[in-house]
């Protein structure tokens, strides 16, 4: 029987996370991570943890990140089902992701939703690979629309830089943004207001106790033992 633990850690400092220089010049990083008893071959989120992962997240804010699945997506906000999509576009957006993100489809859209179950897409989404740090999610006011931001603002948070030039988003309405650090295996959460933070470990710790796996707050010594 796989046994399952989810765990936290505030205020880390340390390089080889791979979510540029701690910490942040405005915002605090908090980074989550899991483990199981039973080993696993290949890097990213189990299932059952971006279950809990996307619960969580979808309870108390509107999610949105980019997605190659979204039929029928233009320019504007427009309904896909009980979603919402949305393409980039201008300034020659799409020849700039390829070129920074290699590879990635030349149509970026951007999938925006408060349901769980398309929320755990975001870390099996093959075209922004998460096990590949090529993912990035918009965390804002879960009764808001979407978060209006443009190519060159998307761009600049798969930077090394990332946290700084996400300072800005804070008045988008954007209350958060996570990213994946090494290998796929942690998730660092950028909170860019002081209340998003406690919120956010408050419900994960609610959602990953009720799902019957373990949680943990821990220094970040003790986070890297059990991240290893």
């Amino acid at each position: 029987m796989t046994h399952t633990s989810i765990f936290a850690c505030r205020d880390p400092r340390g390089l080889h996370w791979q979510l540029g220089p701690l910490p942040p010049v405005t915002g605090r990083l908090t980074l989550v991570g899991w483990s199981e008893t039973t080993s696993r071959h290949d890097a990213g989120v189990p299932e059952e943890v971006s279950r809990v992962l996307a619960r969580a997240l979808t309870s108390i804010a509107r999610v949105t990140f980019p997605s190659a699945a979204a039929e029928g997506a233009t320019g504007v906000w427009s309904p896909l089902g009980d979603d919402l999509v949305r393409v980039l576009t201008g300034k020659g957006v799409a020849d700039r992701v390829v070129a920074k993100l290699r590879g990635r489809p030349s149509d970026v859209v951007l999938l925006s939703t408060r349901r769980p179950e398309t929320a755990m897409r975001l870390f099996d989404d093959a075209s922004f690979p998460w096990w590949m740090q090529g993912q990035v999610v918009l965390l804002s006011g879960p009764e808001a629309p979407p978060p209006d931001i443009d190519e060159d603002a998307l761009l600049a948070l798969f930077g090394q830089d990332w946290t700084k030039r996400a300072a800005p988003l804070a008045a988008a309405g954007i209350a958060g943004i996570m990213r994946p650090g090494v290998d796929g295996d942690v998730a660092g959460l950028l909170s860019l207001r002081d209340e998003f933070e406690p919120v956010v470990l408050d419900t994960l710790e609610r959602e990953t106790r009720l799902a019957g796996f373990d949680w943990a707050l821990l220094p970040e010594e003790g986070f890297a033992q059990a991240n290893p």
